[in-house]
Order: C-alpha cells, then structure tokens, then sequence
C-alpha cells in the first residue's frame, strides 16, 4: 500500500505532475512535489514512472492469443464431429472447391 503524505497519494501526485511537465526528469520532478509539500526522492519518482511504463496505462495492446485459442478450440469440435482431423481436413478441402476458394 502507498503511503500518503499531506493526504495525498505519492505515486497519484507524481503521476500528475509528470502529466503537467511530461519532460521533467525524475529529479525536477522530486524538487517541484517538494516546493507543493509532497516529499518524494528521485529514486521513487522514476520507480513509480517506471512501473506506469511497464504496466502500459491507455496503451495496453489487446493480445490477439484469445482470437486463436477460441479458434482452435473450435477446429478441435469440428475435427471431434466428422471423426478426426483427416476427415474434418477432407470436408474443408471439398468444400474449398466447391466454392471455388
């Protein structure tokens, strides 16, 4: 858990003063919290920053793996159904050519 000074929490103040200087370094950005009464050291202003980068915030990409598991765990059903994977493979290959694909 963060501990909070003057109320606040450290890593949300370090957060929004990052978003209002988005150049600052962790160092200006140690000394501007201390100037507003937050006192923070350099160290645990790039560890906060550091961990918002890994965690990716708003910029978080979708993994596509859930798209493919959910794919073959249906060709799986398909292949159960027509007796296995040989003959679902020749049922999909006849029907390529009847539609002419």
């Amino acid at each position: 858990m963060a501990r909070k000074s003057g109320g606040q929490n450290r890593s949300a103040a370090i957060r929004a003063y990052k978003d209002k200087n988005p150049d600052a370094k962790p160092k200006a950005v140690s000394e501007g919290l201390a100037k507003e009464g937050v006192k923070v050291s350099a160290g645990y202003v790039s560890t906060v920053l550091s961990n918002e980068r890994r965690k990716g915030g708003k910029r978080r990409k979708k993994r596509s793996g859930g798209k493919a598991y959910a794919d073959l765990v249906q060709a799986k059903r398909l292949a159960d159904a027509m007796g296995g994977v040989e003959k679902a493979r020749d049922a999909l290959n006849a029907l390529s050519k009847i539609l002419g694909a």
